[in-house]
C-alpha cells in the first residue's frame, strides 16, 4: 500500500468535476487474513447526478433530492426485480467475502430425509441448523462456518444446505448431531447416529479440485457456495438466506480514485498502482473477470506476480 499512499494525489475523492468527466474510475482493494487480496476496478457513471444537479438549477429548487422521504415498501408487497437481483449480487458478494475470510478446509452438503407432501420450510431449517452448530459447540469441536440454503433441483419444495467450513472434525460425530438436531425438531429424542433407511439425514463431503488447504481451493468454494443464492430464494424469503459463523469479520475495502477516464487506461493504472502489470507484454499480470462493462475484477495469484506492495 505504500505506493499508494505516497502518491502526491488525494485519491480519496474522484479526481475529476462531475461536469467535465460523468464517467470516472475507482479501484476498490479487498483484503482477507489467511488468502491474497482481490482488487477491481470499477466504473462509476455520475450522468444521472449531473442530469439531477442541473435540473434542480435550471428549476430553482434548492435540492437535487426529492423532498418527501423514501418509504418502506408495504409488507406482502412483491418485490421488483431490480430490487430482487439488487439484494441477489450483494449476498453473493458478501458470501464470497465472507467464505475467503473463513478460508475453509471442507466443503459439505446437509440433507434431510423427508416425505412429502410437508417438507421443512427455510425457517424451520434455520432453526435446525441453530441446534446444531449448538451441539457442536457444547462439544468443543473447531467448527467455522457459512451455510447457504438451496432448492432441490428436481424438488423444488425440498432443500439441502450447502455448508463451507473450517476444522478438524470426525464426520460421524457430525452426523451424530445433525441427527439429533432434526430429530428434536420433530419433538423425538435421539443420542447416537442413526444408520440406514431410519436416518433422518446425512452429511457429504463435496470434492474440490485443488489442492486441500491452498487459496485456490478456497476461491473455488467460495464460488461454488455463492452460486446457491438465487433470485427465487431471495424473493420468497427475504429474512435470511445464508448462515456464517459470528466470528467472521471481513475488513473493509479500501477505495482509490484512478485519473484515467477509460476502462482500458483504468485497468493499466490500477495494475501499475499495485505492481500487477507486465510491461514486457503490456497486459496485466493477473488473469481477470469482466462480467459487465462496470467491473472488471482481479483475484492475485502470487505464482503470476509478486503480491501488491501491501
Amino acid at each position: 500500500m505504500d505506493s499508494l499512499l505516497s502518491s502526491p494525489l488525494d485519491r480519496s475523492g474522484p479526481l475529476h468535476g462531475f461536469l467535465d468527466e460523468e464517467v470516472q474510475f475507482r479501484v476498490k482493494i479487498q483484503r482477507f487474513s489467511n488468502v491474497p487480496a482481490e482488487f477491481t476496478v470499477q466504473k462509476i457513471d455520475f450522468g444521472r447526478d449531473v442530469r439531477r444537479y442541473m435540473g434542480a438549477y435550471q428549476e430553482g429548487r434548492p435540492s437535487c433530492f426529492p423532498s418527501r422521504a423514501r418509504s418502506r415498501p408495504e409488507p406482502g408487497v412483491p418485490r421488483d426485480d431490480e430490487s430482487i437481483e439488487r439484494s441477489q449480487r450483494r449476498a453473493k458478494s458478501n458470501i464470497r467475502r465472507a467464505v475467503l475470510e473463513l478460508a475453509p478446509n471442507h466443503f459439505s452438503t446437509f440433507t434431510t430425509r423427508e416425505v412429502g407432501p410437508v417438507y421443512l420450510t427455510p425457517l424451520e431449517w434455520a432453526s435446525i441448523w441453530a441446534h446444531f452448530v449448538r451441539l457442536v459447540r457444547l462439544a468443543a469441536i473447531d467448527f467455522e462456518y457459512v451455510a447457504v440454503l438451496e432448492r432441490h433441483p428436481k424438488n423444488p419444495e425440498h432443500f439441502h444446505l450447502h455448508v463451507a467450513w473450517r476444522g478438524r472434525a470426525n464426520y460421524n460425530y457430525l452426523r451424530r448431531f445433525w441427527h439429533m438436531a432434526i430429530e428434536a425438531h420433530y419433538g423425538r429424542r435421539c443420542s447416537a447416529l442413526i444408520r440406514g433407511s431410519a436416518s433422518p439425514g446425512n452429511i457429504q463431503d463435496q470434492p474440490v479440485k485443488a489442492s486441500r488447504g491452498s487459496f485456490k481451493q478456497c476461491r473455488k468454494i467460495a464460488k461454488y457456495i455463492a452460486k446457491y443464492i438465487t433470485k427465487d430464494l431471495i424473493s420468497e424469503f427475504n429474512k435470511k438466506r445464508y448462515w456464517p459463523s459470528k466470528g467472521i469479520n471481513v475488513d473493509k475495502a479500501q477505495v482509490f480514485w484512478l485519473e484515467s477516464v477509460s476502462q482500458a487506461e483504468a485497468i493499466r493504472e490500477a495494475c501499475l498502482m499495485l505492481g500487477q502489470w507486465d510491461s514486457e507484454s503490456g497486459k496485466p499480470a493477473q488473469r481477470f473477470f469482466m462480467p459487465s462493462d462496470r467491473v472488471c475484477w482481479f483475484a492475485i495469484d502470487p505464482e503470476l506476480s509478486p503480491p501488491p506492495p501491501f
